[in-house]
This record gives structure tokens, sequence and C-alpha cells, in this order.
């Protein structure tokens, strides 16, 4: 299996609230679904443009498979998918040097599967949800491949460091939510 990263109560719980404090009014008959914004699926994203965890762009350090060196740019948001959803499975951007997810609320859901085609393309490996659970990986052209579902509302903080040339972003509306 290729390279992740799980870190369990990883964010001091002063942090970790007030994440939850900033995304938990979003409640289930209120999703935005972006219809012609920058994604086109079913998922409400409250985009940051400052950088409140930078704690976790120092983890990128821990994968000697990165694509690159930095510096980085940031692409940071809060996502909340709706209960019953299955996320397509799928490989990370080539934009994308390093992926972190935090899993916010509820206490219970269902964390991500992994698949790797190139080693064992049967093996699935399901990380558990847990609040405070941070998993994190270095997307790798094709090899990085996951999915996610969800069984009630799913609130995450997604934090992406990003290849410094934008230009690579094949969805240039995500231009506008990129921060150094």
């Amino acid at each position: 299996m290729w390279k992740y990263i799980i870190k369990d109560n990883y964010l001091p719980e002063d942090k970790f609230n007030s994440l939850i404090d900033e995304v938990k009014h979003v409640k289930p008959d209120g999703i935005t679904i972006y219809d012609d914004g920058p994604f086109q699926d079913n998922i409400y994203r409250k985009m940051l443009d400052y950088d409140p965890t930078p704690e976790i762009g120092e983890l990128v350090n821990e994968f000697a498979e990165k694509r690159w060196n930095g510096p980085y740019k940031k692409f940071i948001h809060f996502a909340v998918t709706p209960a019953n959803v299955v996320h397509k499975e799928h490989f990370e951007a080539p934009w994308k040097v390093m992926s972190a997810i935090v899993y916010l609320a509820p206490e219970k859901n269902i964390g991500t599967t992994l698949v790797d085609y190139r080693e064992n393309p049967t093996e699935k490996i399901t990380l558990d949800w847990k609040p405070n659970r941070m998993m994190t990986f270095c997307g790798l052209d094709d090899i990085t491949w996951h999915y996610y579902e969800s069984t009630d509302v799913r609130y995450t903080y997604n934090y992406f460091l990003v290849d410094p040339d934008t230009s690579k972003m094949s969805n240039k509306k995500l231009l506008d939510y990129v921060i150094d």
C-alpha cells in the first residue's frame, strides 16, 4: 500500500473545537450545491483565506516521495458532505503535493478507503472515522487511489499543499482559493 500517515487527537482541543465552531452551523438541509462553482458535486465547501493550522504543512517533510520540494501554496477548506454519499474513487490531482484531512464530526461515520492498483488491486484499507483523526498522504500520479462514504453528515477540515505553479490546476476557478 502506498504511504499514508494517521495521527489521532492531532490538533490541540482548543484548535479542534475552534474548527468545529467555524463550520457546525452548516446543516444537512442547508447544503449549498456548486452548480457552476469550483466543484461539480453536492459537497458544501467553505474556503479559507488564511491558515489556522500551519503545523499540518510541516508533515510534508515525512514523505520522501513528494513530487517536489517547496515552497508550496495552500488550498484549505471545510467540507460538509450530506448523509449517504459515496465520493467516487479517484487519485489526487497532480497539482496537490500533500493532502491532509482532519475528521471533525460526527462521532461515528465512515472514514476513507485506500486502494493500491499497482501492488494489490483487490486490497482495500478503510481508515476508520474518529473525530480529530488526521490522515495525510502525498498524491502520486495515478497511484494514490481513494474514496470516502458518509452515513451521516460528514464534517472535515481539508488542508492541501499545492504546487506553486498554479498553471497546473486544470480547474482555473480554484485559483481564487489558493493562498501563500
